[in-house]
């Protein structure tokens, strides 16, 4: 089994040379390319739709370059660059092609990009696709433009007049645009017109992947069509549902194939990456299931080692790995046809990568097989959640991505749950953030609070409180005090110690969001672990606490800008983490592990390690979250071009494994038990 690289190249029909070609099949040779995935009318080349005989330019001019990949043993994909369009650059939709451009909440015009329930648009989309079909590609793209939001510089759409009559026939009544976008976004109970646009946006896309699949495969019925996405909290105000979404993409016959979003297109901090990889990369992974292939992006726009050192590349690479990634999507030179430089070394770093990431293939991490805390999420949260102002469309944006962030940050061993209405939770240990417990009737909710070990936020408090569920927390009262409001300053963990520090403090004042003020009713099972403080160290009231041994309170929401920035402390990590275990047993790596991530397979057999930080680490220390299978072990990782595997011993003590072995920045292990 090889982990697939993909190249994904722009070739100029205008500007390309022989030397170009040549350099091309120079480098995938030494960089073990397995698939070339062709720019069509890409990014600084695009000029608006294209008609099929400009496309066709595109197409014979990749031709020649395919019969020699297949020479080589290289397979050859396609990656046209529109499908709605990205954004408007100043072109209009050529008369020729003469389909409608969507409208959006605004009620502004589109000038280049496309409504997605024109009939016009959906039979010049299904012709283009059945002619990029005839080269038959191993893969055939559909890129992230086709989606209902960030089409620059216009807002969520469509509401164009096709667009509003189909909601004002599903509304049974004729409602202007401006009303039908107000009660979209209206605070309180979600109104009807949330539903129906929510619900239009979902079929239409499904219904758009039925056609091209229709039409691609009737030409090539061997090629898989695949699908480019972005932030899933996003594609939940466009009512995505995943599953239906890639099966009808998929056809009879073939698997959901997808590029997940990687959350760096320049490099940045790897602590932030790892923050963004799990709320982004991994929620994506998760709603697609174990059996999809997924080859999410490594983008390095704006391209030349400027902007991406080759040691972050891999690091990208090999952490795919944490998403059960089976290959790569490699935007790594530009897009406007200066082909393949040689001098940036990428070739020898695929080429010596490759060895190490086959090696992690054999035994591959699945999301729905792992053990730990379970963050929950739900692809129709935006059908129920509720809007505190009404103005934007980015209050429909669930927050339920978190926890996820936080607890991998924090070594915890994470995975994401999604919600569905057939799913029964129990037994876990499980963590809810944002407004998802709306999306669950009262008894559903009651027996996912009595029956699981759980993490709850402000928010999440909020909803029980507004269902008078809150009996099952014992709370009495419950206040929100604004951030920098002249009241709560720090929280205290009193008599707490972390790392030798007792009493340990962190801000409520910074990058943080409201804080909801709780009191309980006397005489109950709630213990108190950390207090609310005022700037002149007077205790206030109740922070975070643990609930009949088995709930914890984290009574804040979500900062507009920040999220919960505040939250990752080294003090705050090693206060949950004695929170968590005084609950349950859990895995999780010691506070002195910073950013390093931990992923055990459900039944224990694998373990991977990640360190998202620029520190070498001495040591690993990994707090059990059951009995070992075996003391017997094989630690694997990559040195230099070639597999390293090291039999290791491991003999708990007080239930923590210590692995005497140096964790060097931005390096995966994996350990394998016997």
């Amino acid at each position: 089994m090889s982990f697939i690289y993909t190249l994904r190249y722009m070739l100029d029909p205008r500007t390309n040379t022989p030397k170009k070609d040549r350099q091309l099949l120079e480098f995938v040779q030494k960089a073990k390319i397995d698939d070339v995935a062709f720019f069509i009318n890409g990014e600084e080349l695009n000029h608006s739709h294209l008609t099929a005989q400009q496309t066709q330019v595109w197409l014979d001019a990749i031709v020649p370059l395919q019969k020699e990949l297949t020479r080589l043993g290289i397979t050859t994909s396609l990656n046209p660059w529109t499908t709605i369009m990205h954004s408007d650059r100043g072109f209009k939709i050529d008369p020729e092609i003469g389909f409608a451009p969507f409208v959006d909440i605004n009620g502004v015009q589109a000038q280049d990009m496309a409504c997605p329930a024109d009939p016009k648009w959906r039979k010049y989309l299904c012709a283009r696709y059945a002619q990029y079909a005839r080269l038959h590609p191993r893969r055939l793209w559909l890129e992230d433009d086709f989606r209902h939001y960030n089409h620059t510089p216009l807002k969520l759409m469509c509401f164009c007049d096709r667009h509003m009559k189909i909601y004002q026939e599903k509304l049974g009544e004729e409602e202007s645009r401006a009303v039908f976008v107000e009660n979209m976004l209206k605070p309180g109970k979600p109104a009807p017109e949330r539903k129906i646009y929510l619900d239009q946006a979902r079929q239409e896309m499904i219904e758009n992947e039925h056609l091209i699949e229709h039409a691609v495969h009737q030409i090539s019925p061997e090629t898989d069509l695949a699908q480019m996405t972005s932030f899933p909290d996003w594609h939940a105000i466009e009512g995505r549902d995943w599953t239906s979404l890639f099966d009808a993409q998929a056809g009879s016959g073939h698997p959901r194939v997808c590029r997940p979003h990687l959350p760096a297109y320049n490099e940045v901090s790897p602590i932030q990456y790892g923050r963004a990889f799990e709320a982004y990369s991994r929620i994506t992974a998760t709603y697609l299931g174990s059996q999809a292939e997924l080859y999410p992006e490594l983008e390095n726009a704006m391209w030349t080692p400027q902007v991406k050192s080759n040691r972050f590349i891999a690091f990208q690479l090999v952490t795919t790995a944490l998403l059960g990634a089976k290959g790569i999507m490699l935007n790594l030179f530009d897009m406007m046809g200066n082909g393949i430089d040689m001098h940036w070394q990428y070739d020898r770093l695929l080429s010596d990568l490759k060895p190490f990431l086959n090696e992690l293939l054999k035994h591959p991490l699945h999301m729905d097989r792992l053990r730990g805390i379970k963050i929950l999420v739900d692809q129709d949260s935006s059908y129920y959640l509720q809007t505190k102002k009404g103005k934007n469309p980015e209050e429909l944006l669930p927050h339920e991505k978190n926890w996820a962030s936080l607890l991998s940050s924090y070594g915890f061993a994470t995975t994401i749950l999604p919600v569905t209405p057939d799913r029964q939770i129990e037994g876990q240990i499980i963590a809810v953030s944002g407004q998802l417990l709306r999306d669950l009737n009262n008894d559903q909710v009651t027996q996912l609070i009595q029956k699981n070990t759980i993490l709850l936020d402000g928010e999440s408090l909020q909803v029980l409180y507004d269902r008078h569920l809150d009996q099952n927390l014992h709370i009495e009262k419950a206040t929100w005090l604004p951030c920098k409001s002249g009241y709560q300053s720090f929280e205290q963990a009193d008599g707490i110690t972390v790392q030798g520090v007792k009493d340990p403090r962190v801000t409520m004042l910074q990058h943080t969001g409201d804080y909801l003020k709780l009191s309980y009713k006397p005489d109950r099972n709630v213990k108190i672990w950390t207090s609310a403080y005022s700037s002149t160290d007077e205790k206030l009231c109740n922070m975070m606490a643990v609930i009949d041994d088995h709930i914890l309170v984290l009574p804040i929401d979500q900062d507009p800008k920040y999220g919960w920035e505040s939250q990752f402390s080294t003090y705050k990590q090693g206060i949950v983490q004695q929170m968590v275990s005084s609950m349950t047993a859990i895995d999780y790596l010691d506070p002195s592990l910073a950013n390093v991530k931990l992923n055990v397979q459900e039944d224990g057999k694998l373990v991977w390690i990640s360190n998202f930080s620029l520190d070498t680490y001495d040591q690993i220390k990994w707090h059990l979250g059951a009995d070992l299978i075996s003391n017997q072990a094989t630690l694997i990782r990559q040195e230099g071009d070639h597999v390293h595997f090291k039999p290791i011993k491991l003999v708990p003590e007080n239930n923590i494994v210590t692995i005497h072995e140096k964790l060097h920045p931005l390096e995966t292990i994996q350990v394998r038990f016997d």
